[in-house]
């Protein structure tokens, strides 16, 4: 007999285990932390840009000297040459005079301003008519308008993306330091599954959540193994428990963990460290089981691929980003039922949904089947204390 206990139970629990652990950071290059977690702030030692620069081609000028100017009447103003790119301005200008820089060039000093090519026409002597006037600031972008010096840029806790590794590259940022990826063992149960290299013969089965389950973690940012597959014999499952929970901070077994004679990862939990909860009042999901082995945490998954996916979503997740120092990153959408979804379980019911122009269309689970998940762009979650969602309900769906 399963002691169920909510999803926001379990997690808060874990959570909070999760919290008092110390974890791990190390530095590493720029060019490597894409998706990785920063362990500290990290603070602008400089400006950016370094330098007053133009945000397009044209003429730098003293904005004065082209106010009331039009193609009827322009200003007619003195070049002192060009501003090469990547080199400092080495001319100044005075009133009544202007200098060519292209986009992304130093703007010389005394210049406030900058007209675009297409609207000044060189004449004989070196004359430049500047045909609009142009306002102070305009098409000029200042030193430090993007990064102050001291500014933080990015905070602790950030998973970085590929727009954050070109900022650290624009300031020079070669290394930064990061979390330490959690580390996680798999293990997949069953006297039934085999490789998935293998073709099964008789009642064997390939086994899914392996791959699944080693796939989804990297995908969370974790530095998972998987571990192997073990049989329904309680000697060799303490056994690879013990082995795999070495060197781990996350222990995943997925099957073995309903209350059926033969599901064994609940006992072999309990002699290798402590049982913390035995079941979910949810659906599917019901045989999930947790515990501690050391400083290893061990979550037993059921071994439906489905059920094995929707709870690593709604409960693992949240557990990797923790130990990782990061905050979940969410994504939902607000979308409306297709049909009505009943559900009187007793249980909160994670329910997949095929998401389309606003509206979320339930997808049914058959236990085993995996092909329906792939159809899923979420799921929503259906309360247990309710007797389902009526057709045209406004649901909020997680996404995968």
């Amino acid at each position: 007999m399963l002691h169920v206990q909510s999803l926001d139970q379990a997690k808060f629990l874990l959570l909070n285990i999760i919290k008092k652990g110390t974890f791990l950071s190390e530095r590493v290059h720029v060019s490597r932390c894409g998706g990785r977690v920063l362990a500290e702030d990290v603070v602008s030692s400089e400006d950016l840009p370094v330098f007053d620069r133009s945000a397009v081609d044209g003429f730098a000028v003293v904005s004065s000297d082209t106010f009331g100017a039009s193609a009827a009447q322009p200003s007619l103003l003195f070049s002192k040459g060009e501003v090469k790119m990547g080199e400092r301005a080495a001319v100044s200008l005075s009133a009544g005079e202007c200098a060519v820089v292209w986009t992304g060039g130093e703007l010389p000093h005394g210049a406030d301003a900058m007209v675009m090519l297409e609207a000044a026409q060189s004449l004989p002597g070196g004359l430049i008519a500047v045909e609009t006037s142009a306002a102070p600031g305009g098409h000029v972008v200042f030193r430090g308008d993007d990064v102050r010096a001291g500014d933080v840029l990015l905070p602790a806790g950030k998973r970085l993306s590929a727009r954050d590794i070109g900022l650290l590259a624009a300031l020079g940022v070669t290394g930064v330091l990061v979390a330490a990826q959690p580390r996680v063992g798999i293990l997949s149960t069953g006297d039934e599954l085999i490789d998935c290299k293998k073709t099964p013969i008789g009642g064997q089965i390939r086994d899914v959540n392996g791959a699944m389950l080693l796939s989804a973690c990297k995908e969370a940012g974790a530095d998972a193994q998987f571990c192997g597959i073990v049989p329904d014999e309680e000697a060799a499952l303490l056994a690879a428990m013990r082995e795999a929970g070495k060197d781990c901070d996350l222990l995943l077994v997925s099957g073995g963990s309903s209350a059926g004679a033969k599901d064994a990862v609940s006992r072999c939990l309990g002699k290798l460290g402590s049982v913390l909860f035995h079941g979910l009042a949810l659906k599917p999901g019901k045989p999930t089981l947790a515990g501690q082995t050391e400083d290893t945490l061990v979550i037993g998954l059921p071994g439906h691929p489905a059920a094995a996916y929707l709870v690593f979503h709604a409960l693992v997740r949240p557990l990797l980003a923790a130990m990782a120092g990061a905050a979940l990153t969410q994504r939902t959408a607000q979308a409306t039922l297709t049909q009505v979804a009943p559900s009187n379980h007793g249980r909160e019911e994670l329910l997949p949904v095929r998401l389309r122009e606003g509206y979320a269309e339930p997808v049914a689970l058959k236990s085993g089947l995996i092909l329906p998940l792939t159809r899923a762009d979420g799921y929503i979650r259906i309360p247990r204390d309710t007797e389902g969602l009526e057709k045209g309900a406004q649901v909020e769906v997680i996404l995968f």
